[in-house]
């Protein structure tokens, strides 16, 4: 079998196909580096699985139309006749052929995972869970496809059916992205039976093993099913090639009912503070920002030491995980995660944790408030750092004449009365309340 399989390999188109999914699959990786985007996935090995995933939105489609190509190949060489005055079976001849596909599209596949592993590795504070699952369910719905593709271009073994199938199973991989992003927010549904993720995972999140399992029943079943097509030798066989994929849905669909919490859940080994020892002002991160603690540290320490200006002031600074829904203690100034990586030195960083006197947000975008609070935010991080605008803001011209008369008006207030309106800026942060009115300066105030 092993001679077999090597010829196969040679004279098959199945290396080639293996070859461009790992060239594709390394160029969606690394194009991101254009744009400065890599933090998609070269954070941790949970992300990095995850967007792999979501590169098959182009590798299915081309594993599909190379297995199609590949089953059509005896026609196309006009031995197909031949072959069949042979003494062996047909299932003997076709299966070098499925396992070559296999073998090969699983290479290149994890030759994209191999890619993005260093650049991971020197980055990643915590590895993240269930990602190994993640990559072989990746694996198996590349494989799948390949079967597939195998047992249609067998069925239909003309010279217009890979392309066919290339392009139409891309197509309607997009439209059914459309047709599921609207159900995704609460419950995913139908999006869990796609071979790729509809949308990015962040550091603290998941995927669940019962997700994983359901996904690995399902794309086995088409797997099956496409292999059933390509090796059956009478038509009976060949209808049970529903079997499978029906049987895998079955067995998949109580898996994958579930609300997008429950597929995508917290990490809690990922969100579980890691924390300074030396004996000076406490300074916390997530475990998936680990690496990050060294340069926070210098920033966070000065910045509790300008918040000593504030009655009561933070001692501590942690890094606060968006929606784990826990309170802040009066005694800790949080630093949103998304600052933590978007700091471009240690002044901004401490800008960035003194804004809202040491409080993450709370306003979202689209509330009529967010503008107000951000200024708000931003004249308490002034006051607090004793210059105005703080390192590392930049506006447009009108934005910045609006902050400018807001910080004039407000340092034209007495000192005990600008050091209680700071204080109060902090109390509401802390319980996310409007930290405009706190501040009571502003066009809207």
């Amino acid at each position: 079998m092993i001679g077999i399989l090597g010829i196969e390999l040679r004279r098959s188109t199945a290396v080639l196909a293996g070859a461009v999914t790992a060239v594709l699959g390394v160029a969606g990786l690394y194009v991101l580096a254009l744009t400065g985007q890599t933090e998609l996935w070269d954070r941790q090995w949970n992300l990095l699985a995850a967007f792999q995933r979501v590169l098959l939105v182009i590798l299915w489609p081309l594993a599909l139309a190379a297995g199609a190509w590949q089953a059509g190949r005896d026609r196309r060489d006009g031995i197909e006749e031949l072959l069949g005055t042979t003494p062996a079976p047909g299932r003997r001849r076709r299966r070098p052929a499925a396992v070559a596909t296999a073998l090969c599209l699983t290479a290149g596949y994890l030759l994209t995972l191999a890619a993005g592993a260093p650049k991971v590795a020197a980055v990643a504070g915590h590895p993240g869970s269930g990602w190994p699952a993640v990559t072989l369910v990746g694996v198996l719905a590349l494989v799948a496809a390949g079967c597939l593709g195998l047992g249609i271009g067998r069925l239909l073994p003309y010279a217009y059916t890979p392309a066919v199938l290339g392009a139409g199973s891309l197509a309607a991989l997009l439209a059914a992205i459309e047709v599921t992003k609207i159900g995704e927010v609460a419950k995913p549904g139908p999006a869990l039976l796609l071979p790729f993720f509809t949308s990015t995972l962040s550091e603290f999140q998941a995927v669940a093993g019962p997700v994983s399992a359901g996904q690995a029943w399902w794309l086995g079943g088409l797997a099956a099913g496409g292999l059933v097509l390509h090796l059956a030798t009478n038509r009976l066989v060949r209808l049970l090639a529903v079997v499978p994929p029906a049987l895998g849905l079955v067995l998949a669909a109580p898996m994958l009912s579930v609300t997008r919490a429950e597929a995508f859940p917290v990490d809690p080994a990922a969100v579980a503070e890691v924390c300074t020892t030396d004996g000076g002002p406490r300074v916390c991160v997530t475990a998936a920002h680990s690496r990050r603690l060294p340069a926070l540290v210098a920033p966070a320490r000065d910045a509790v030491r300008l918040l000593a200006k504030l009655p009561d002031p933070p001692v501590s600074v942690h890094e606060a995980v968006p929606d784990l829904g826990r309170p802040q203690p009066a005694s800790a100034a949080w630093l949103d995660s998304d600052n933590l990586g978007q700091a471009g030195d240690a002044a901004d960083l401490t800008a960035r944790i003194l804004a809202g006197a040491g409080t993450p947000l709370c306003t979202g975008a689209g509330d009529s408030a967010y503008p107000d609070v951000l200024r708000a935010r931003a004249v308490a991080a002034a006051w607090l750092y004793g210059s105005h605008p703080v390192p590392g803001q930049t506006f447009a011209a009108d934005e910045l004449a609006r902050r400018d008369a807001m910080w004039k008006t407000f340092t034209a207030l007495p000192a005990a009365e600008q050091q209680r309106r700071v204080a109060a800026v902090r109390a509401a942060g802390l319980t996310c309340g409007d930290q405009a009115a706190a501040l009571g300066i502003g066009a809207a105030r």
